[in-house]
């Protein structure tokens, strides 16, 4: 395959070669500036309804052989013109006007390009630039606060892990479909083998799309059904000379926000307040002896004063290069780009390489006939010695000692966080390799004006293998009696041993697919467009996980294995879908659009294997219309109605061959043969099929209202939106299979259920250019909310635990109602929570409220309350400016309606403390301090009144961050044709450099909570075009 592709490049590039020249023509120039006066660089000037154009240079200027009557002159955030030349006309100068609602902009949908003026489903575009506005290292951080009605929440901070930042849209739970380039992603989910967005060279992006209603999704049937990402890279374009751009970064990170641990004495006297309150511990309280020696540190080898962050290092950092070159003339054009990240994280050992490569080539073979060749990938390898040694840091106590004073490391019941923060015990290495090939050769047909056709094929083949490397470190015990130092036998050889865990998996994907396209206008009024496209996908995922138990130091291979342990699996998965669409506008002011896909899945049983998936959108555009135009007013610039609905599927859940009982190999279970059992195979008892299982269906209905204002200077999209999902793929209620079934538990999954789901989305934008300041305003709102409008028959479920009325996000738990404030309330209180008459309680133990009045804490006291853990409402306040060069960018973004339960984050462990921090020395209960938060101080086991799931636990956790600033230069035409440079820029940028949260006093970051934490950066960046 590499070879055809190679000799399809250097066939096609001699093409340009042969071609022979074209007669000169009279040639137009001209000049574009913007309302102040300023040279618009790289305005697109092209002649009506003709293809190819020119671009304006550093002075604003233009020349373009005359070959039409009507000059159409188009550059990003301002009003595209159409001016009529008249013969011998010179020197042309053309202003531009602000446009805060871009509606000349090209809009990337399903299976093609539209203009967003004639759009009527619900899209959202992200430009190149305004992702470049962060510095971060990965395209999912960068879509925070970009578009309305799309929630990016980041789980970590940790540069080598896996996991991408959670998006949503409009409130669906679940990840929505990711298309690169025309390509839709097989998974579901960022662990699927599969390109993700953080995979990407962020400066390899022309534009994001998110499709947030079913007329935009529907194009996409089933696999969209949760909104859709299309990424959209870039390519060479016209003809233009060669030119080289770079972009370098350097950004310092630091943690956003970081626990506030006690010392060793704070400790030890919440330590012995714990013991008070616990009556029968086994744990005894420190001596005032002790507690002095623990103050004054004079038995540093017994008692240690430790905080683990105080090993951590301060900052991390991450450095990005990258270079790209495009160019071509009218036969063949050319992208070429190539990118490096590095990361490296708080502690030793954590860090993230990755390497981006694209090469795009477009051809035209024939008048009409363009091949399209793309070459894309990218090679990733990270490495970390744990990904819980932040968590590690809370769960050692201060007084544990690390490393003795003769600097040998401490045991702590076999084990050490030094070992992980240092990286001495091993190491955790995931590499990726992820290789895309695309070939699509389009043709215009001659004889049909507006017709074309096209042909694609894909190949996707990443690997992904992640190797584990552990070795034991010798750790010491110390005995105060002697003064004596022994390695403690748990840490050395035979006891602990070298184990190498590689885990290999492997994703072959292809996607063919074939389509027509028309679109054509007529008598200068009727646009008409129409597709039609069939694509086949299968892809094969290998999984292999192979461990040596016993392993030597040297080398770091698995090797050959005396204890071993080795599984694998292999799938095939296959998807053939027939997609149309018919969009139709008249004069600009009524536009009309229907669309379907039909999809089948291996997923489901084939007589349920097919779904069809249609939508229907219109638009009104009330400021063409004639009335309107003629209206004496400067308010209302643009007045646009929309409204569309569709219907979607969903087979997201299902996993292969979910209409089939399925066997495993088992090495204890098989065949008897001489007496001895040879492994065998045997069914599979984790779940049960239903072959009448088929695709859950989601309805659509979406209305919006875009408007402009002064001249398109402001403004303003509101969309209200409502789903009813239905036939949802749902795993079937325990009341349909009670115990007394014997699934015990793995019930299968069925089409179950109702639910309605509904929202808002506020766009607010404003441009301006006074004098030569130019400044823009962007403001989005989003709220979303849902709820159960039938599960099934639940009259046999308890009131409080039924799920009509409630969210498709709950947690089950009991209802708090304070904290006990003296042991009369106790002796009174008629719910009985411990089984024992309240006899284990005491003053400053959580309450409960008794739901069923039985008087007894049990299930039937349980209630579900909504999971809030994704936002109900999101927020952000984009603000930038310019003068003379020199640029300001500013955005605030947040989220209100957001809860976690951090129940485990609070309480102390059976027989042990947890290394609280020092709001649990000043706000948990105590006689003297009464009105606290938090419950008293205890060692308590899991089944402790005070551990048990209620709504105590239940935390908001608001937040408004300042999510990013710049400042920088941008070096002016004149001086760039001195240093015979096409752009240059420099700019110092900053994320997450404030965050006002609710949860700022519990020393956790809102997202990542007590995890690796959110990252601060400061950082520089240099643009350089040559």
């Amino acid at each position: 395959m590499g070879k055809r592709i190679t000799a399809l490049f250097i066939g096609a590039l001699c093409l340009a070669g042969g071609l022979a020249a074209q007669t000169p023509q009279p040639i137009l120039k001209g000049k574009v500036i913007d309302r102040g006066g300023e040279t618009v660089i790289g305005a697109h000037v092209k002649w009506k309804n003709a293809q190819g154009g020119a671009v304006t240079d550093l002075d604003g200027n233009f020349s373009i052989p005359e070959t039409g009557t009507e000059l159409v002159i188009s550059f990003l955030g301002y009003k595209t013109q159409t001016i009529k030349i008249k013969p011998g006309q010179k020197n042309l100068v053309v202003t531009l006007e602000d446009d805060a609602q871009d509606l000349d902009e090209l809009v990337v949908v399903g299976y093609g390009t539209q203009k967003k003026a004639s759009l009527t489903g619900s899209i959202e575009t992200i430009k190149s630039e305004d992702l470049l506005s962060l510095p971060t290292a990965n395209l999912d951080e960068a879509l925070y606060g970009q578009v309305a009605g799309l929630q990016v929440m980041q789980t970590t901070g940790d540069p080598s892990s896996a996991k991408e930042a959670n998006l949503h849209i409009r409130g669906i739970n679940n990840s929505p479909l990711l298309v690169i380039d025309g390509v839709p992603r097989f998974g579901t989910t960022t662990s699927d083998g599969e390109m993700r967005l953080s995979d990407l060279n962020p400066d390899d992006i022309e534009s994001i799309s998110i499709l947030k209603d079913a007329a935009a999704a529907a194009v996409y049937g089933a696999r969209a059904a949760n909104g859709g990402i299309l990424v959209q890279t870039k390519r060479a374009s016209g003809n233009q000379k060669v030119s080289v751009n770079y972009r370098g970064q350097m950004n310092i990170q630091q943690a956003t926000q970081l626990p506030d641990f006690l010392d060793a004495y704070e400790y030890a006297k919440l330590y012995n307040r714990a013991v008070e309150n616990t009556p029968g511990t086994t744990n005894t309280a420190y001596t005032p002896e002790q507690l002095e020696m623990i103050r004054t540190h004079s038995n540093p080898n017994v008692y240690g004063d430790e905080n683990l962050l105080d090993y951590l290092d301060n900052v991390g950092y991450t450095t990005t290069h990258s270079v790209s070159a495009n160019g071509g003339n009218q036969y063949v054009k050319y992208y070429i780009s190539g990118g490096y990240t590095h990361s490296k994280g708080l502690y030793s050992g954590v860090n993230r390489d990755r390497f981006n490569y694209s090469a795009k080539l477009d051809a035209t073979l024939t008048k009409g006939l363009v091949l399209s060749l793309d070459l894309t990938g990218s090679r990733s390898n990270s490495k970390n010695s744990s990904y819980t040694t932040i968590d590690n840091a809370y769960n050692f106590s201060p007084l544990q000692v690390l490393r003795f004073d003769n600097g040998y490391l401490a045991s702590a019941d076999g084990s050490n966080p030094l070992i992980n923060v240092e990286g001495l015990g091993g190491y955790i290495k995931d590499t990726g390799k992820m290789n895309t090939i695309t070939a699509n050769l389009h043709w215009e047909l001659p004889w049909v004006k507006g017709l074309s056709v096209y042909a694609r094929a894909t190949f996707d083949n990443n690997t992904r293998i992640e190797k584990t490397f552990d070795k034991p470190v010798t750790l010491y015990t110390y005995d105060q009696q002697t003064g004596q130092f022994d390695t403690d036998p748990n840490t050395v050889y035979p006891t602990a041993k070298v184990s190498i865990e590689q885990i290999d998996r492997f994703v072959d994907n292809q996607l063919y697919e074939a389509g027509i396209n028309y679109n054509r206008t007529f008598a200068a009024k009727h646009d008409v467009g129409a597709m039609l496209v069939a694509n086949y996908q299968q892809t094969h995922n290998q999984y292999m996980t192979g461990e040596n138990q016993n392993a030597s130091i040297y080398p770091e291979t698995i090797g050959t294995a005396v204890t071993a342990r080795l599984l694998g699996s292999e799938t095939y998965n296959q998807r053939a879908s027939l997609i149309g669409r018919l969009n139709y506008g008249y004069d600009y002011r009524y536009f009309v659009e229907a669309s379907f896909r039909v999809d089948g899945s291996t997923y489901f049983h084939p007589d349920h294997r097919w779904g069809f998936f249609p939508s229907v959108s219109a638009s009104w555009v009330l400021s063409n219309e004639t009335f309107f135009k003629n209206w004496k007013q400067k308010v209302l610039s643009n007045v646009k109605f929309r409204a569309s609905t569709g219907l979607l599927g969903d087979d997201g859940l299902v996993g292969e061959y979910s209409y089939l009982l399925t066997y495993i190999e088992s090495t204890r279970e098989g065949y008897n043969i001489g007496g001895n059992y040879r492994p065998g195979i045997i069914m599979s008892t984790g779940n049960y099929p239903n072959p009448e299982l088929t695709w859950g269906k989601s309805h659509d209905y979406n209305i919006a209202a875009d408007l402009g204002f002064w001249d398109n200077r402001f403004g303003l999209t509101f969309e209200h939106y409502w789903r009813y999902e239905t036939d949802k793929i749902t795993a079937a209620p325990s009341y349909l299979y009670p115990p007394s079934t014997g699934v015990d538990g793995n019930v299968p999954n069925m089409n179950f259920s109702k639910l309605k789901a509904w929202g808002w989305d506020l766009t607010l934008t404003h441009r301006n250019t006074i004098g030569k300041v130019k400044y823009n305003v962007d403001l989005t709102l989003a709220k979303s909310q849902d709820k159960y409008l039938d599960f099934g028959d639940e009259s046999s479920v308890t009131p409080n635990l039924r799920r009509v009325g409630r969210s498709s996000m709950v947690w089950s738990m009991y209802e708090a109602e304070g904290l006990f404030q003296s042991q009369e309330e106790i002796d009174n209180w008629p719910l009985d929570q411990d089984g024992q008459g309240n006899a284990t309680l005491a003053p400053g133990d959580i309450k409960y409220k008794d739901q069923d009045g039985n008087h007894v804490l049990d299930t039937k006291d349980l209630v579900y309350v909504k999971n809030s853990s994704n936002p109900d409402f999101n927020f952000s306040l984009r603000l930038g400016a310019s003068y003379k060069g020199f640029f300001v960018n500013v955005m605030f973004q947040g989220a209100t309606g957001y809860q976690q339960n951090i129940k485990e984050l609070y309480t102390t462990n059976s027989g042990s403390l947890q290394r609280f921090q020092k709001y649990h020395l000043t706000d948990t209960w105590t006689p003297d301090n009464p009105g606290a938060s938090l419950p008293r101080i205890k060692f308590a086991t899991a089944n402790d009144n005070n551990r048990k799931e209620s709504t105590f636990w239940v935390r908001d956790c608001d937040f408004l961050r300042l999510k990013s600033l710049s400042l920088g230069y941008a070096l002016q035409p004149a001086v760039l044709k001195k240093l015979k440079l096409t752009s240059a820029s420099i700019a110092l940028q900053g994320s997450n450099l404030v965050t006002w949260s609710s949860l700022s006093d519990l020393g956790m970051d809102p997202e990542s909570l007590r995890g690796y934490p959110i990252q601060r950066s400061y950082g520089i960046t240099l643009n350089l075009g040559f």
